[in-house]
């Protein structure tokens, strides 16, 4: 096989409509970076970040040129058009051998294979296994680990998750240029998947339930050649839990610490981490090193919530943990599921008091965050145990609160915020677009963000009280009128 062509759908249009950041789809990258290093030429088509030509595409595939194609399935966003970009190559070409990848294809590769006859298989957990053995005999990809096809009796196993140590596959990073001109960050991967084992978390069903490191001076290697190639100054570590708790990880991230600091001027950092590993005698060096955003998850301070989710950390410790960053001058990006089947009028309330004390910390969208509960997860045979399933889907299984006052505080929410919110969110989000289109930063005033947030408490708070929203005109006052397009 001498070309392939690997594609990043666009994501649909959501209901609630928030402008997605260009952020580099690693998954796919290393696939790429995979070919390429078995001899392979790569066409990449990432529809997202508007990279590559789709008409051209098209017109090679008709030619015959790609003897195979892989489209990324990450999440539910691009599902549909995954699909019917898949439905176009097989008709442009019928013998193109077509697979897809990714999370949720991983999640959901029985239905894909049901429903989806363009698909020729589905590679399941990660990519870089599945390429090498590809590459080797293209033609017997029934035979390889990982993938999974229609008459299948026995699926081979699952090859070990690959070890982030050498020799490594680099990703391709012919999207890094497009990143940064949006005005976002190149990624980089330290670490992979996470030991903590959450019940509604998709993470351990991909890479397996254990973190890994890749060697400290190979990302070093890397993130200096990012600032030298791009002039990079920021970074995305795009880890799911970059501080680890298996054996030798404190270790590890002291070093990495240290590393990042080397760095002269000192880059900026953002990533993800759980609450419970991070050592607060460690932030100094944090900061130190450039770290200026962690992505937070502490999900909710139910207890019946936490000992179903099997992740749980005490209201004190958690503030005690975020005030420290936030004396650092550390940013903080919280992760909350306000709304989940096991909550209370009560757990509602110290929820949003302890959002309230850390007001700087959250945006106004995670107010209306429900569990998803994804496909093959824990979380999914919980509730069908406790009654509370109502149907299970690709696009997360339905289920039902058990308190019927928390069904009600939901319901009145949402009312409140399609009435009073969602018009004037489409017009932001109209209004970012065309910001972007004229090569212009899509932010919104800060003021603007807080006049917004202080509506959604508002109306958070009356749904909760069970009263009528009082939505003064100072709610709305900062907002500059060129951002109401269709009112």
């Amino acid at each position: 096989m001498e070309k392939i062509l690997l594609i990043n759908p666009p994501e649909q249009r959501p209901e609630w409509p928030t402008m997605p950041r260009a952020v580099e789809p690693m998954g796919l990258l290393y696939v790429a970076g995979a070919f390429r290093d078995s001899g392979v030429q790569v066409d990449l088509l990432d529809l997202q970040l508007g990279v590559g030509d789709r008409e051209n595409i098209y017109a090679q595939v008709s030619g015959g040129e790609y003897p195979a194609a892989g489209i990324a399935l990450s999440s539910q966003a691009c599902l549909w058009n995954a699909l019917a970009i898949a439905q176009d190559l097989k008709n442009l070409y019928p013998r193109i051998v077509l697979f897809t990848g990714g999370v949720f294809a991983s999640l959901n590769w029985e239905w894909i294979l049901e429903t989806a006859p363009a698909f020729d298989f589905v590679v399941v957990g990660e990519g870089e296994p599945f390429v090498f053995a590809f590459v080797q005999d293209p033609r017997n990809w029934k035979g390889i680990s990982g993938v999974r096809h229609r008459g299948q009796t026995a699926p081979p196993p699952l090859l070990p998750a690959r070890l982030l140590t050498t020799p490594r596959v680099l990703p391709d990073r012919s999207l890094t240029a497009e990143v940064i001109r949006q005005g976002e960050a190149p990624s980089v991967v330290a670490t992979r998947g996470c030991g903590g084992a959450c019940t509604f978390c998709c993470v351990s069903h991909y890479y397996g339930s254990s973190w890994q490191s890749r060697a400290v001076e190979d990302i070093f290697r890397e993130v200096e050649s990012l600032v030298a190639l791009f002039g990079a100054r920021q970074i995305h570590l795009v880890d799911d839990n970059l501080f680890g708790h298996e054996r030798g990880a404190k270790a590890w991230i002291r070093s990495f610490v240290q590393a990042m600091g080397r760095f002269n001027p000192t880059l900026r950092f953002k990533t993800t981490c759980r609450l419970d590993d991070l050592d607060e005698d460690l932030i100094p060096d944090i900061k130190k090193a450039g770290f200026s955003l962690l992505k937070i998850g502490v999900e909710t301070f139910s207890k019946a919530a936490q000992k179903k989710y099997k992740k749980g950390i005490l209201r004190e410790k958690a503030a005690r943990k975020l005030d420290a960053l936030r004396e650092a001058g550390i940013g903080i990006s919280l992760g909350f599921i306000m709304f989940d089947p096991y909550c209370s009028l009560a757990d509602l309330r110290e929820n949003l008091d302890f959002l309230l004390d850390h007001p700087e910390c959250w945006s106004r969208h995670l107010l209306r965050s429900r569990l998803v509960a994804y496909r093959n997860t824990p979380i999914e045979t919980s509730l069908e145990k406790d009654g509370l399933l109502v149907s299970r889907g690709i696009m997360g299984s339905q289920w039902r609160f058990g308190d019927s006052e928390v069904a009600a505080v939901y319901d009145r929410f949402e009312d409140f915020l399609r009435l009073h919110m969602l018009p004037l969110e489409w017009d932001i989000y109209r209004f970012q677009q065309s910001r972007r289109k004229e090569g212009l930063s899509p932010a919104v005033p800060r003021t603007v963000e807080s006049q917004l947030k202080e509506a959604w408490l508002e109306l958070f708070q009356a749904a909760l009280e069970n009263r009528a929203p009082d939505l003064k005109p100072n709610n709305f006052a900062q907002i500059p009128s060129g951002i109401i397009l269709s009112s």
